[in-house]
């Protein structure tokens, strides 16, 4: 007989897999039939000089919110995977109890850019810097919408969704090894606004609208969450437990 308290856990998980889903698709719809994009992006361009809020290449900041934090990213997984591997090895070993959950990030962090960060590439959609309304050559259309015909499209674009935010959201993974509801949201809190400190960084300098940052976010959340119950339904044979 199946525990009911599993059951219902199960269908939360689902249930919140789905809100993403639909958060996803109100977004997609609501940048599609609206300007907010343009709007919020017109205050962080100085139309009389034709420059961006921060320039994009002024090195302390380009460090600070863009190098340093692929670097940390780097980091954070060349120091879990020794443990990973470790924990499976030395069966007596204290991390051998968390062997699964060090696998698990591992996974996320690998797979999450990797998916998230190769979406773009079929998009088709150029970033605020490269578009005529602001100094570009690109012409401005949305998601759904085609180039004009007397366009000649040389290279496609690639900046939606946004891609170095996946940088910051892809620790989302980490929100999933941990079984208490207040570690699990406080988790949730940081990662969201670690990657939206470096989404607005993106924005701020015209390499990205809005809509870019959003959508990466409600992926990499997703693919997050898809991985998790993927693991441990199938491969682990442990139930999905999002919140306890």
């Amino acid at each position: 007989m199946i525990n009911s308290k599993i059951l219902s856990k199960n269908n939360l998980s689902n249930f919140l897999l789905f809100l993403n889903l639909v958060l996803i698709i109100l977004s997609l719809w609501l940048f599609q039939v609206s300007d907010i994009d343009v709007k919020i992006q017109n205050y962080f361009f100085d139309f009389s000089t034709k420059n961006w809020f921060i320039d994009r290449s002024e090195p302390v900041k380009k460090f600070i919110f863009y190098q340093f934090p692929k670097i940390i990213f780097g980091i954070l997984i060349l120091t879990i995977l020794p443990l990973c591997i470790f924990s499976f090895i030395d069966k007596k070993n204290k991390l051998s109890r968390k062997k699964h959950d060090l696998l698990l990030i591992i996974i996320g962090l690998c797979l999450i850019p990797l998916i998230a960060g190769n979406v773009k590439k079929f998009t088709n959609i150029y970033c605020p810097n490269q578009l005529e309304i602001y100094g570009g050559n690109k012409p401005y259309v949305k998601i759904f919408d085609n180039y004009p015909i007397d366009f000649k499209q040389e290279k496609k674009g690639q900046c939606f969704p946004a891609g170095h935010v996946i940088t910051g959201f892809s620790l989302y993974i980490f929100c999933f090894i941990l079984y208490k509801k207040s570690q699990q949201i406080l988790a949730f809190l940081i990662v969201t606004i670690l990657g939206w400190i470096l989404g607005f960084y993106q924005i701020l300098k015209g390499a990205h609208f809005v809509s870019d940052t959003i959508v990466a976010m409600f992926l990499c959340l997703i693919l997050a969450q898809l991985i998790t119950k993927i693991y441990r339904q199938k491969i682990i044979n442990k139930p999905f437990d999002l919140l306890k």
